[in-house]
């Protein structure tokens, strides 16, 4: 029976034991499978990307604010098809 160093905690283990008795670190390299670590990276990705935008956006709106739009024109109640000469301004404006 051999005894090998933690690679962790450096206590020596007998070469047989799966995790280390000091630290709990496993001795035999026994290390998740891959597809959890690309799982974590996909879940992270999937939730920083919109926060991300959103601040992206934002930043770029303070330096760079929309010019107000320009005002719409008055549009006009009279009817365009009366004849409007100075003698029926003046009896209208009497009548008003």
């Amino acid at each position: 029976m051999s005894l090998e160093p933690c690679k962790v905690c450096g206590t020596l283990n007998a070469a047989e034991t799966e995790i280390c008795l000091s630290c709990g670190y496993p001795t035999q390299g026994n290390k998740r499978p891959a597809i959890f670590r690309w799982i974590a990276i996909a879940l992270i990705i999937c939730f920083a990307l919109p926060f991300l935008s959103g601040l992206i956006n934002w930043v770029l709106l303070q330096l760079n604010p929309k010019s107000p739009s320009q005002p719409s024109p008055k549009v006009s109640i009279i009817p365009m098809t009366q004849n409007l000469s100075a003698d029926s301004f003046n009896l209208q404006s009497k009548k008003l």
